[in-house]
């Protein structure tokens, strides 16, 4: 894999991106920031999976953690969201290691350890997911997915967990209203007729699928988002959590 401040799914790149994007993010910044409060764990503990620098991350989401463990192997983005952390004044550690694909790949340790360790933390997956099909061969990336299904689903049980990752990127728009939730992961064809309305006939052939489906459950509600990158391209993005309010997130308050 490359480094991670160079690799292709964010790295400087990406900073200087975000740091140009200006009112173009906002509106999907804001979306979720209409989204994250239904899931409402205050106080826990948590861990934070591939945030990069938490650019589209509300002040309010994060400060309500009692303490957040960062996995981001970026130092750069690492360096910008720990200065963020101290002046909300959220406990944190942030891990530079790969605990998320090599773990997997190699049958052990990495964020499942962490996640055993510790029963009572929450599972934060930033925009990451749908990035690790670009630093993967084929044959790699289908055996990361069959490995995250077998080694960290089952974990997820017990705890509130979030996550948000790419579907779809390319020169298109979608246009709905966001979030868009539905009770369960749109096919591809729902995805068209609903979200890009005006250009159904043409946008799967110009549309990068990230084949994000299989991480999570698809019979669960989902969410959809419109995150506009740049002046041209477009970035369909899909949310999900575990229940909000449910005893799960209301165990993980007691002492």
């Amino acid at each position: 894999m490359p480094r991670a401040w160079l690799n292709p799914a964010g790295g400087l790149r990406y900073h200087v991106r975000a740091l140009r994007a200006g009112r173009l993010w906002q509106p999907f910044r804001e979306a979720l920031g209409r989204w994250f409060p239904v899931f409402d764990v205050p106080g826990v503990r948590a861990v934070l999976v591939g945030p990069s620098a938490a650019y589209t991350f509300p002040d309010a989401f994060l400060s309500q953690f009692a303490a957040l463990t960062v996995l981001e192997p970026d130092p750069v983005a690492g360096a910008l969201l720990g200065k963020r952390l101290r002046r909300l004044g959220v406990a944190f550690q942030i891990e530079q290691a790969d605990h998320l694909v090599a773990p997997l790949l190699r049958g052990g340790g990495g964020l499942a350890e962490l996640l055993r360790a510790d029963p009572r933390a929450c599972l934060i997956f930033g925009n990451v997911l749908g990035q690790t099909r670009f630093l993967l061969p084929d044959p790699d990336f289908e055996r990361f997915k069959s490995a995250f299904r077998e080694q960290l689903a089952p974990l997820l049980a017990q705890r509130a967990w979030l996550g948000f990752h790419d579907r779809l990127s390319g020169n298109f728009a979608p246009a709905f209203a966001q979030p868009y939730t539905v009770p369960a992961r749109l096919h591809d064809q729902t995805i068209l007729r609903e979200l890009y309305p005006s250009v159904e006939g043409t946008a799967p052939h110009e549309l990068f699928d990230h084949q994000s489906e299989g991480f999570f459950p698809s019979q669960i509600p989902h969410s959809y988002f419109h995150w506009q990158i740049d002046r041209a391209r477009h970035h369909l993005i899909e949310g999900v959590m575990s229940g909000p309010g449910s005893w799960q997130a209301e165990a993980l308050r007691q002492p």
